[in-house]
């Protein structure tokens, strides 16, 4: 039986489905999202399907929740390599560095409308929040590379796999949240290091 955590986030006014952890249950050692993940998202996929049908809508200024990641975070700037080789993951420099460069060509290359924005910066906070509850601690616990990368893939990126395969409006794929975990390093949002300080103030 799930034995409720109490470790719940809420969001201000407008802020509903950006919210980063909401409620989360305890199951051997497990943390999942609650069905309040899914249903955020089918929500916003809705309003993008709605949004595609004036096309007026289709160019937007920035969403600020998606500027956040956008935006590097760290008073001094290290960068997705040096990143990667401070936590022993130099091997996967090149894959990384293509990946990252793709996404982040994507978000500035596109005009993404208001709802598509909405989606990203819904991800990108889910991958946010998840990597730094179960990535520092890993490290601190002595895990191996290969460990860590399939905590990676069974924790963060699978369960992003998951809600889209909801209704994939955006078509995002696997080397699309990979891409994402690999932006948001290299903003400095997460890092591949222990005893993480969740300082980013999203």
């Amino acid at each position: 039986m799930s034995e409720k955590l109490g470790l719940e986030q809420t969001a201000g006014a407008g802020a509903k489905l950006y919210q980063a952890g909401g409620a989360l249950t305890h199951n051997e050692n497990n943390i999942y999202y609650s069905n309040t993940n899914v249903l955020n998202y089918a929500h916003l996929a809705d309003e993008y399907k709605k949004e595609t049908l004036n096309p007026e809508s289709l160019i937007s200024e920035v969403v600020s929740k998606l500027q956040h990641f956008k935006n590097s975070v760290d008073t001094e700037f290290i960068g997705l390599e040096q990143k990667l080789i401070n936590g022993g993951f130099q091997n996967e420099l090149q894959f990384a560095c293509l990946l990252k460069e793709q996404y982040a060509m994507y978000l500035t290359s596109n005009n993404l409308s208001k709802a598509s924005q909405k989606i990203h910066a819904f991800l990108l906070a889910r991958i946010y929040v998840s990597f730094n509850l179960y990535i520092p601690e890993a490290i601190n616990e002595g895990k191996t590379n290969a460990e860590i990368k399939q905590i990676i893939l069974e924790k963060i990126v699978q369960p992003v796999e998951d809600v889209l395969g909801v209704d994939n409006v955006l078509e995002l794929y696997h080397d699309d949240v990979m891409a994402m975990v690999y932006f948001l390093t290299g903003n400095c949002h997460i890092k591949w290091e222990g005893n993480v300080n969740l300082s980013s103030g999203i």
